[in-house]
């Protein structure tokens, strides 16, 4: 009778640990919403660990893309975008070397994005056919 009570409760704990997870399309969102209420004050550092997290959690979903559905991969590709933005506007070079390594890392965005990057003047040079 002890281990069954102890299986549910190991069980009941692994669900509730795994279900309270925040997911990855929340979890951009959250930090990027959080970048972007700070970012006017933020220093060189302050965008190097900034973009530390952003390359986590663009690796994460790049690893794992096809787990998200259509609408997850959109939420995602607008944080993606959204933090693009606001690292380009603040015109500091740490944040403009991480726009440039996510699009060297899944140029594949370029696609869900659009030209946002190519407005921007960011970007690699294409590559021919």
């Amino acid at each position: 009778m002890k281990r069954i009570i102890v299986f549910f409760l190991v069980a009941l704990v692994a669900f509730w640990t795994t279900s309270c997870k925040e997911t990855l399309p929340a979890r951009f969102d959250m930090f990027v919403n959080n970048v972007e209420k700070r970012c006017d004050k933020f220093s060189e550092d302050d965008w190097t660990k900034a973009n530390a997290q952003f390359e986590k959690l663009v690796d994460e979903y790049t690893q794992n893309r096809s787990a998200y559905n259509v609408d997850e991969q959109k939420q995602i590709r607008s944080a993606i975008a959204k933090y693009v933005g606001l690292a380009a506007k603040s015109g500091v070079k740490t944040a403009i070397d991480a726009i440039n390594g996510v699009i060297e890392q899944i140029p594949s965005l370029l696609e869900g994005i659009g030209g946002f990057f190519k407005d921007l003047g960011l970007g690699t040079e294409e590559k021919p056919e």
